[in-house]
């Protein structure tokens, strides 16, 4: 009686495993179409890149237009001929239908070879009437591109003859016309990352002394810097703060590059009347921080008036 008991025992056991194994495959079977309808994987955010390889971008700028929604800084933006001139005319509006818009180029004075990548929430019908329009102003008439791999036209604004494609249903791209082959790359993006703070502009530029070379009224850059990022942070009162950040080759040379970029600064943003010293905004002023040289400023809604004034008469058109 003592032995049969543990048999007893041993096959209870031995059943219940059955029935767990039974479950378990009983489960596996039911868990196989949920497997099969696994959403998709993210659509990869390279609009950026994308656009940095066709232009040969050095000098690149991304807005969160949904984060500029409402503030006089979007207004601005517009009118320096980075996205405004391809959709003025064409009912979509910068301030109300951009959620995101990134241009790129070699160089601050290239704006021919620039590439522009416009994140929209226009729906497909106004973004049609929008195509039409901006056909109906070119000078000499545009024309539909053909042989893409995505529907485009060819038109030309203030002198400049530009490719607009539509590469996704929320994405417009603006390329020069010896580029147009490239919109084809921009299939299946997911556009940009999103932002890792508040901020709702970036701006950077890889050899700053030789890529952001302007007019002479223009502040230079040490070619010691290697690189600098500006980063916009909107304020309530229609103001903004603005920090820069350059990699210097030394903290050494840190130490002169914001020396000499006080200098600059100071020239570009003053002059004389006699022996006076008109300031157009106060100084900007940078440090250095180990091999890096910053700056963080606050400025007022007056001061970006006067910088975006400034920045107009630089900026190529």
């Amino acid at each position: 009686m003592r032995a049969s008991l543990p048999r007893r025992s041993l096959l209870r056991l031995a059943a219940i495993g059955l029935a767990l194994l039974a479950a378990a495959c009983g489960s596996a079977s039911s868990g196989a179409p949920v497997s099969a309808e696994t959403a998709p994987p993210p659509k990869p955010r390279n609009a950026a890149a994308i656009a940095q390889s066709i232009a040969g971008g050095k000098v690149s700028v991304l807005v969160y237009g949904d984060r500029t929604r409402g503030h006089p800084i979007m207004a601005r933006l517009s009118a320096l001929d980075l996205w405004g001139p391809v959709l003025t005319g064409t009912g979509l509006d910068p301030e109300r239908d951009v959620e995101r818009a990134f241009v790129t180029a070699p160089r601050a004075d290239a704006a021919h070879e620039a590439v522009v990548v416009v994140q929209h929430s226009v729906p497909p019908d106004r973004l049609a009437s929008g195509l039409d329009a901006l056909l109906s102003r070119s000078q000499p008439p545009g024309a539909r591109e053909s042989g893409l791999g995505v529907p485009a036209v060819r038109v030309t604004i203030k002198g400049h003859t530009r490719v607009v494609a539509t590469v996704e249903p929320d994405f417009l791209v603006v390329l020069p016309v010896a580029r147009a082959r490239e919109a084809r790359r921009f299939l299946g993006t997911g556009g940009f990352p999103d932002p890792t703070g508040d901020e709702a502009a970036i701006a950077a530029a890889i050899d700053p002394a030789r890529t952001l070379k302007g007019p002479r009224e223009a502040p230079r850059v040490p070619p010691t810097l290697r690189s600098l990022e500006a980063t916009v942070t909107l304020t309530k009162d229609g103001g903004a703060t603005v920090a820069l950040d350059g990699a210097s080759e030394s903290a050494e040379l840190a130490a002169r590059d914001a020396a000499f970029l006080n200098e600059e600064i100071e020239r570009a943003t003053s002059f004389r009347i006699a022996i006076v010293t008109v300031r157009v905004v106060d100084p900007i002023v940078f440090f250095a921080e180990g091999d890096r040289v910053k700056s963080n400023r606050r400025v007022t809604p007056g001061e970006l008036d006067k910088l975006f004034g400034l920045l107009s008469a630089v900026l190529p058109r």
